[in-house]
């Protein structure tokens, strides 16, 4: 499927992370716009808006979940919030990228996964450490260690 414009992201939960990883990556893209940033603090979202160019900003997370003009949603809050924030967004039939920890329990995990199985929503986990540039130089330096090891 090819998108003739660009897909519109809500992120919902814009603190540090969200402030310094994910909201800049959709506003820098060429496939994606900051439609929406909502919050409860009036300073994120004051940032937002003015150093981001989020289209609009908002302290109410089912209402801009429901926006027809969003396509997909970014969750970035407390782990607390997710699972209704993921209830909503299947409900509505929105494609959600969820920051980790998905959960705070395994029960809680289970819920979210019939909750998005069963609304066939795409779905996804941010899980990046494993490809950081960090990571794969620790690896590096352990694999070369195995290999020739030296006090």
């Amino acid at each position: 499927m090819v998108h003739s414009r660009k897909i519109n992201f809500a992120v919902i939960g814009c603190g540090m992370l969200a402030r310094s990883q994910h909201i800049p990556n959709i506003a820098n893209s060429s496939k994606m716009r900051l439609h929406t940033c909502c919050d409860l603090s009036e300073d994120a979202l004051k940032e937002c808006r003015d150093k981001f160019g989020a289209i609009n900003i908002s302290k109410d997370y089912i209402e801009v979940i429901n926006n027809r003009d969003v396509d997909a949603v970014c969750i970035a809050t407390t782990e607390k919030l997710r699972l209704p924030l993921i209830a909503e967004a299947a409900k509505a039939k929105k494609p959600v990228y969820c920051e980790k920890p998905l959960a705070r329990t395994l029960e809680e995990m289970y819920q979210i996964q019939k909750i998005v199985n069963e609304a066939k929503i795409p779905f996804c986990v941010g899980h990046n450490r494993r490809s950081s540039p960090a990571m794969l130089e620790a690896h590096s330096i352990f694999r070369s260690h195995i290999e020739n090891p030296k006090p």
